[in-house]
């Protein structure tokens, strides 16, 4: 089987990257691991590495992630986190390829002001222009019958400045810093994800009507203060003197979602995959953390 990952130089990609690399049966493509080989967002460009790898799958990991960029630039965001998923299936039309695609986005679509979980009907808020994006491009690939994965994911990053990483770095400058205590998200660990990424590739390569749009990450949630602190005591680097604590608006010019908890009992259902509690993503991925940092900074 043919597997072709683009996105492969961000943190999710690489971490793709990794994961399906020695498995037995596939052959994996991708566009640069350390760095893009190619600009995908010029459409001659995603064409070439698509028909020359005439994948059965591709997974779509490109996407401009950081709120406040995507607002300062929103001609990048649009390319990155909408563009790109429509000229797939240009190309997908104009070149008469078959191929599924897995496309990930974002629990940032969420914002249930009445804080009930929110399941995949739930109302759409296009709190900023990241989510205006990647509603979009859910819109396209939704009509050509993807799988979309509305996401939010914990874990350890060299190359980049992930949530957990950002935490660790904070408590060990010991300086001022802050926490919101507003928002409330359930997000998987990307060794989970991992893990779940496979037997996901398998089953669409099995039964390829399987499309729309599933909630993935961990089956409870908690505040993003709360999780950084927890993880923060795993690595014991805790300190609660540099801590001030407070909602998600202040000094904010980007407007963001704050209840982002997601249903996942219909991804559990439909893929017949039991998801993990956010406690033990925590502790699996704050062991992980250093254990990485540690391998690195020995480098």
């Amino acid at each position: 089987m043919k597997i072709l990952i683009i996105g492969s130089s961000g943190f999710l990609g690489q971490e793709l990257v990794k994961s399906f690399k020695n498995q037995k049966n596939i052959n994996l493509f991708h566009n640069g691991i350390k760095s893009k080989i190619f600009d995908l967002t010029k459409i001659k460009n995603l064409k070439k590495i698509i028909t020359k790898s005439n994948p059965q799958i591709i997974i779509n990991c490109i996407g401009l992630t950081d709120l406040n960029t995507c607002e300062k630039n929103k001609t990048l965001s649009k390319k990155l986190n909408y563009e790109i998923v429509k000229n797939i299936f240009i190309i997908k039309k104009e070149e008469k390829i078959s191929f599924k695609l897995i496309h990930f986005s974002t629990d940032q679509l969420y914002d249930n002001t009445r804080k009930v979980n929110n399941t995949e009907r739930s109302e759409i808020h296009i709190n900023n222009q990241y989510s205006r994006d990647k509603f979009k491009a859910e819109k396209i690939a939704f009509k050509n019958k993807s799988l979309i994965i509305r996401i939010n994911f914990i874990g350890y990053s060299f190359r980049q400045n992930s949530f957990l990483n950002w935490t660790y770095k904070a408590f060990l400058k010991k300086k001022q810093f802050y926490l919101y205590n507003d928002v409330f998200f359930n997000p998987i660990g990307i060794s989970s994800l991992k893990r779940i990424m496979k037997k996901i590739v398998y089953i669409l390569l099995n039964k390829r009507n399987i499309h729309g749009i599933y909630n993935l990450g961990s089956v409870d949630g908690m505040f993003k203060n709360d999780l950084a602190i927890a993880f923060a005591k795993k690595l014991k680097i805790f300190n609660n003197k540099f801590i001030n604590i407070g909602v998600n608006e202040l000094n904010q010019k980007v407007k963001k979602s704050k209840h982002m908890f997601m249903d996942v009992s219909k991804f559990e259902k439909k893929f017949n995959i039991k998801l993990p509690f956010i406690k033990n993503e925590i502790l699996i991925e704050s062991k992980k953390f250093l254990k990485n940092d540690y391998k690195n900074r020995k480098k």
